[in-house]
């Protein structure tokens, strides 16, 4: 029989009990005999979008309820949001005002947990005998307690997977006490100890520069910005703004999860210096990319070899640090310094949280810390 879309597909969807376009495109190749694409699936179903509204509907009503067996369905495409237990956790976390970020965060990492797998499911605990599938509605304090001896068995840091637990049972009006203590990730202060003096900085930037003027212009960008690699790689130049003496890059990046699929906008400054070097990169061009011939390998490599000539502790301390991602690094650590650890302006300039910032560069040096001591004193008068 061929495959007819009008036909197949929401017959295929309701037998499958799911939406994904991947597992669609494999169901059709195996009942139709013919190779479609996840892309015609979506296009199909964007053509079509009052038939995906009703088995959207349909399949939600069809999901298991937490009296009923569970099944993989209710992990697919969306669908364990519409859980009710999860859509009131998610309406509490809006309620709270929690970021974008976490909140997709924390959806997530609950659905592991009731789905068992881990480590973009490299760790399968249903197939391992350790875990069978839970329907969060059922989801217990003691479900959640053996959960967590079972990830650090495996050796998994159980911080986000605590803190997600403890936080949903919370919401489903658990008292939980100090029986899920969720404590700090193992990331703490994980980069604390990964600084580059400026000079040895400059130094890896005029050896990259001998070699390659695109990636250095990439490279001052990221340092100076903390814009990731594939956002830098990806700007535009319709995206820059002449400001002054200095212009603003508008880069979308895809490291920030949010509504929009390019990327969050997101605004750099870029320093009259720094535009100097855009202005002679990009020549007379008024459009297109900035960086137009540049490949993420190349400047790995480029940045990889520079940063072990001047600085090869950095891979002594750090083996499998990204060479490209290194210079967000050091805009955080050079920023933390300059503005006396204030962590609220670096964060936000360089797009992490204060805890984020903190959990992953530690406290201030005890020597920062004994500087400040003697700059700020808070002195008290007492007269009798």
């Amino acid at each position: 029989m061929k495959y007819k879309p009008e036909r197949d597909l929401p017959e295929f969807a309701r037998e499958a009990k799911t939406l994904s376009p991947s597992k669609l495109a494999e169901v059709i190749l195996n009942r139709r005999n013919e190779k479609v694409t996840p892309e015609s699936v979506t296009m199909w179903f964007k053509r079509h979008a009052d038939v995906f509204e009703q088995l959207s509907k349909e399949l939600v009503q069809g999901l298991p309820n937490a009296q009923q067996t569970v099944d993989t369905s209710i992990f697919q495409n969306g669908q364990f949001q519409e859980l009710q237990s999860v859509k009131n956790w998610k309406v509490e976390m809006d309620s709270r005002e929690l970021s974008n970020d976490t909140k997709s965060g924390q959806l997530v990492t609950l659905r592991c947990c009731c789905e068992g797998k881990f480590n973009h499911g490299q760790i399968d605990l249903v197939k391992e005998g350790k875990w069978c599938l839970k329907h969060p509605d059922r989801l217990t304090l003691n479900d959640a307690m053996q959960l967590i001896s079972v990830l650090k068995e495996k050796g998994l840091d159980p911080f986000q997977y605590k803190r997600a637990l403890k936080d949903f049972l919370i919401s489903k009006g658990v008292v939980i006490g100090k029986k899920i203590a969720v404590g700090r990730s193992r990331s703490y202060g994980k980069y604390a100890k990964l600084f580059v003096e400026m000079p040895k900085l400059e130094q890896i930037l005029a050896e990259i520069k001998a070699q390659n003027s695109e990636a250095y212009v990439a490279d001052r960008f990221m340092l100076e910005t903390a814009t990731r690699v594939m956002a830098s790689l990806n700007a535009l130049i319709e995206n820059m703004e002449l400001v002054g003496d200095h212009a603003v890059v508008t880069v979308f990046d895809k490291g920030r999860r949010s509504k929009y699929a390019q990327g969050h906008p997101w605004d750099k400054r870029v320093s009259a210096s720094l535009l100097g070097e855009i202005q002679v990169l990009i020549g007379d061009r008024k459009a297109g990319k900035i960086f137009l011939t540049l490949k993420e390998k190349v400047l790995r490599e480029l940045n990889r070899a520079a940063i072990l000539k001047f600085a090869p502790d950095v891979f002594e301390r750090y083996p499998n640090l990204s060479p490209n991602h290194f210079w967000r690094h050091m805009f955080a650590q050079h920023m933390l310094r300059m503005t006396d650890w204030n962590y609220a302006p670096v964060a936000a300039l360089g797009g992490w949280t204060p805890q984020a910032l903190e959990e992953s560069y530690g406290k201030p040096p005890d020597e920062t810390v004994k500087q400040w001591s003697e700059k700020y004193k808070l002195t008290i008068e007492v007269t009798a």
